[in-house]
């Protein structure tokens, strides 16, 4: 018996994504910032990204910042 997990709307992964954003604070600890690296590669690894094709340079700045904080906390 194999399990799938079921994919997830892009829509609900941006959703997430901007409320982990939106609860950082500014000395946010490594553990809420993992959550918001984990949200960005979801969405850019999601079968869906080529949607958002205009948005594919801001997810990955976003990625390179929010992995800059990380890696500093």
């Amino acid at each position: 018996m194999t399990t799938e997990s079921p994919i997830v709307d892009i829509c609900y992964l941006e959703a997430w994504l901007e409320s982990f954003v939106c609860d950082c604070k500014p000395l946010a600890n490594k553990q809420s910032l993992a959550k918001i690296c984990i949200a960005i590669n979801a969405i850019i690894q999601h079968e869906d990204f080529n949607q958002l094709a205009d948005r594919h340079c801001s997810y990955h700045k976003m990625k390179n910042y929010w992995q800059w904080r990380y890696q500093i906390a």
